[in-house]
């Protein structure tokens, strides 16, 4: 039991002094937002449709997580990159699907979906409606958002009033090599090994009611979560 003790504290110690480090130190990551746009969209870009384990995981939760959906549902893809969820979610029988992503040259992959793939910063989905969609999507990108809290907004902006918010995210996301990458990591909290209570609470903030939650680790270690739209922000 005390060993047990010993080592969270020490866990919460290095995360707190990570935290801190990275505040003093990198208080502004980017100076402007074309710092972040570079960082976002050609230092750390990667092609999803070229590494097997990512493709492979996009099937895999898609199956696991989506396959009771009334296939008639519309589904927003956040950060639809190459059109890897869009293909699977077509496979599973899915029709009214839509993409969007704010990299040009992953775009024109994903338009061999045959699916709408918009061109569009997930910042300001302003293309979009209010109650346009019944499910929207991300998987691995809320970490990327410059301002996680603007982008959890018009997800809820866009979604009908009964639906809901599907997250795919790293978690524990340790690593202090991807802090450019996942710069919104320590806004949402998923950097801390704590069940996922903050970055639940950050999504909850925003209208949104916990359904479900889980944590694999195919891919690399990450926690799956289903919201629904509450209906106190409808």
């Amino acid at each position: 039991m005390l060993k047990k003790i010993k080592y969270r504290l020490v866990r919460f110690i290095a995360e707190t002094y990570k935290h801190i480090k990275f505040r003093l130190l990198k208080k502004n990551l980017f100076s402007s937002y074309k710092d972040y746009e570079y960082a976002q969209n050609v230092k750390w870009q990667s092609h999803e449709s070229d590494i097997t384990k990512y493709i492979d995981g996009q099937e895999r939760f898609i199956n696991e997580w989506m396959s009771d959906i009334d296939r008639d549902k519309k589904i927003l893809d956040i950060c639809c990159g190459d059109g890897i969820g869009l293909k699977y979610f077509k496979k599973l029988g899915f029709k009214d699907l839509t993409g969007v992503d704010f990299n040009t040259e992953k775009l024109e992959i994903a338009k061999k979906t045959g699916y709408d793939v918009f061109l569009q910063d997930f910042h300001s989905l302003d293309i979009f409606k209010d109650g346009t969609f019944d499910i929207v999507y991300s998987s691995h990108s809320l970490e990327h958002a410059l301002n996680p809290e603007k982008v959890v907004n018009e997800f809820n902006r866009i979604l009908k009033k009964d639906g809901m918010l599907i997250l795919v995210l790293p978690f524990p996301d340790l690593k202090e090599c991807n802090e450019e990458a996942h710069c919104a990591k320590y806004k949402l909290g998923t950097n801390k090994e704590d069940e996922g209570k903050t970055v639940i609470k950050y999504i909850e903030k925003s209208g949104f009611s916990l359904l479900e939650k889980r944590f694999d680790s195919y891919r690399e270690p990450e926690i799956w979560l289903k919201f629904s739209k509450s209906m106190t922000n409808v």
